[in-house]
């Protein structure tokens, strides 16, 4: 007779768990389509675990409670539910390490004879089971009901423990590829799972093993399973936090696998044109479609708009033919019965480990901003998706440098050909940390105009200047006033006007001590009020420059009707002057033209003797570049402003 029996709680147990998963988070174990999709799904293992301890719980109860029968054929049917319990069991010791290497992701790289090798034991133990009614090597019933073990009972309890032991050699070897919460359940269901398999073997008398087995199943369902759900509520496909933990595996445990990312750029256009109810409908058209199209390859939807493929074997042969027909697809309309919708969206291929190696690098792709560059559906080649991750890191500093009070104001003289000395400077940002330090200022500005963060930077600059201007050394120097650039996106914001006066009064300076650079193409951009706010600007005393004359797009028409202090000459057009032998008649004509207007020019990127003596010859009023100094900090500026004087002085 057994001292303990514990197989009806085990059953309970396990029944309970398995209601709850097919009830309260059915759409999460949603059957994946394919042998090898099912045995790599850590849902179905889980399912199966439950499903075969149930079984083998009530084939244990009725095995037990018949041994105390008396109708006729109670040997045929007692010996049937032990043979039951066993056969179950075994599907059980394997469906157990099964979860454990999907938890961790070890079975996604597994070829076909490594699945041979992996399931022999099991097949070998059913093959045991299937025959003892021949053999009695497993167990057998004598005459008077009594269950015996057979010779060949400690191989099948030796096969159950090996596959403990693989399941805890692979949850060792990979346990990194999992956060450590989930780590301390599966060490936790590793445990439990082992002494009840150790308790049994030793003393057949103890049924405790099932039920140990069930309370494992029971925390993972608590820590593992029942994470928030993994199902996108309107396409029923894996969310993002599937996606995130399926990729965290798999790098984790070294996989070659490919990634197909698609984004709906005019969902938000969709949206508002129909209904929710039809922009939904569209949705799942797109998951079902994916879905049909992909096969045994997991679909995700990790956003609302955003959908991915992963393609486990690396099959990028596969990947590539499946982006074509997406976009193929995806170039034709939707039909949704009373509304037709043309959905556009860009593509693009990720291989891993070839173009990324961590789940932050997925993270940063999958953050990236695409900007539609022409009509339809279309592929962007990971090369340019790596430039946009380059950006976005770049992001990510130049907010955090802004955070850190790492952005600094450079000045850089203006010197005057007439007066022979500095009489202004141009303010120029930079920032000040290990990722920005080393790049052209051209390019975070970029990053800051695209991001938004150009309001805080241009704020930033603003009181720099106010504040340089109100130092004792700047007004006893005769710095006049001192130019500082304006981006276009600048303009994008009502309180520009208001929030420079704000600061400006706070520091006391007048308003003619600022002169406002702005390039040629911002005025010619419509829809940001540069006109009118530069108008406004003007008004209040502020004094304006045109910046990078000669590069952008504006015509003569704009220039003449526009009120400019000054007009600075790019330097690109000085170089190219400057490699031609003959008398600059171009450069002298410009100049002539623009003084003709009123205006004075400024010559940047001056870098020679040469080229000082020739921009002074043609009409330059004023002269910007290394010639005379690069851009540096305040003390710095006072410095060579004290070195000039001296200079001029002596001379």
């Amino acid at each position: 007779m057994y001292e303990i029996n514990f197989e009806m709680p085990a059953f309970l147990l396990s029944a309970l768990c398995f209601i709850y998963s097919l009830t309260a988070k059915h759409k999460q174990y949603v059957l994946p389509k394919g042998f090898k999709a099912k045995i790599t799904s850590q849902h179905f293992a889980f399912l199966m675990m439950l499903l075969t301890n149930m079984l083998s719980s009530i084939s244990s109860v009725v095995g037990v409670y018949l041994t105390n029968a008396s109708f006729e054929n109670v040997a045929f049917w007692q010996y049937l539910f032990h043979a039951f319990y066993f056969f179950f069991h075994a599907t059980l010791s394997v469906s157990f390490t099964l979860y454990i290497m999907n938890v961790t992701g070890t079975t996604v790289k597994w070829e076909k004879h490594v699945y041979a090798v992996f399931f022999l034991p099991y097949i070998v133990s059913e093959l045991i089971i299937l025959s003892n009614s021949f053999t009695k090597a497993a167990f057998y019933m004598d005459e008077n009901l009594i269950y015996h073990r057979g010779p060949l009972m400690p191989l099948l309890y030796g096969i159950g423990g090996l596959y403990v032991v693989l399941g805890f050699v692979f949850f060792i070897k990979n346990k990194k590829a999992i956060s450590r919460a989930d780590s301390f359940a599966v060490g936790t269901f590793i445990i439990l799972a082992a002494f009840g398999i150790v308790l049994q073997a030793v003393k057949s008398s103890y049924l405790v093993e099932l039920f140990s087995e069930a309370l494992a199943c029971l925390v993972i369902m608590m820590v593992l399973e029942e994470k928030s759900g993994r199902i996108e509520p309107v396409t029923g496909l894996l969310n993002r936090l599937a996606f995130t933990e399926m990729n965290k595996k798999m790098i984790g445990s070294k996989h070659k696998y490919s990634l197909f990312l698609i984004r709906l750029t005019e969902l938000d256009r969709i949206t508002k044109r129909f209904n929710g109810h039809e922009s939904d409908t569209f949705l799942i058209s797109v998951g079902d479609f994916l879905t049909n199209l992909a096969g045994v390859n997991d679909v995700y939807c990790y956003r609302r708009e955003d959908f991915a493929v992963i393609f486990k074997d690396d099959a990028i042969n596969d990947c590539v033919e499946f982006n074509r027909k997406v976009l193929e697809r995806l170039n034709h309309d939707w039909d949704l019965g009373q509304a037709k919708i043309r959905a556009e969206a860009v593509t693009t291929i990720v291989r891993v480990p070839e173009n990324v190696t961590t789940w932050e690098e997925v993270e940063t792709i999958l953050s990236v901003t695409y900007t539609k560059v022409k009509p339809g559906s279309f592929e962007i080649p990971f090369e340019e998706v790596s430039m946009l991750m380059q950006h976005s890191s770049y992001e990510t500093a130049l907010r955090q440098a802004i955070k850190d009070n790492k952005l600094m104001a450079k000045y850089q003289p203006i010197w005057s050909t007439e007066e022979k000395c500095t009489v202004s400077a141009e303010a120029l940002l930079r920032v000040d940390c290990d990722e920005l330090r080393n790049l052209s200022p051209e390019v975070y500005i970029s990053i800051a105009e695209n991001s938004g963060l150009i309001k805080d930077i241009g704020l930033f600059m603003f009181e720099d200047v106010c504040r340089f201007l109100s130092d004792e050394h700047i007004k006893k120097s005769g710095i006049k006033y001192v130019e500082l650039n304006l981006s276009v996106f600048q303009f994008m914001f009502d309180d520009l006007v208001g929030s420079f006066e704000d600061i400006r009064k706070r520091y006391g300076i007048d308003s003619s001590q600022i002169n406002l650079e702005v390039t040629e193409t911002a005025m010619t951009l419509d829809g940001y009020k540069v006109g009118d706010t530069l108008k406004e600007f003007r008004n209040l005393g502020y004094t304006l420059s045109l910046d990078d004359f000669g590069t952008g797009y504006s015509n003569l028409i704009r220039m003449i009707g526009s009120d400019y202090q000054n007009i600075k000459i790019d330097k690109t057009i000085l170089w190219s002057v400057s490699k031609d032998s003959e008398d600059p008649k171009m450069l002298h004509g410009l100049m002539d033209f623009i003084k003709s207007m009123g205006s004075s020019i400024i010559q940047e990127g001056i870098e020679t003797k040469e080229q000082l003596d020739m921009v002074t010859r043609c009409g330059a009023d004023y002269i910007q570049g290394y010639y005379f100094s690069k851009p540096v900090v305040k003390e710095e500026f006072y410095n060579y402003l004290e070195r000039e004087a001296n200079v001029c002085l002596n001379g």
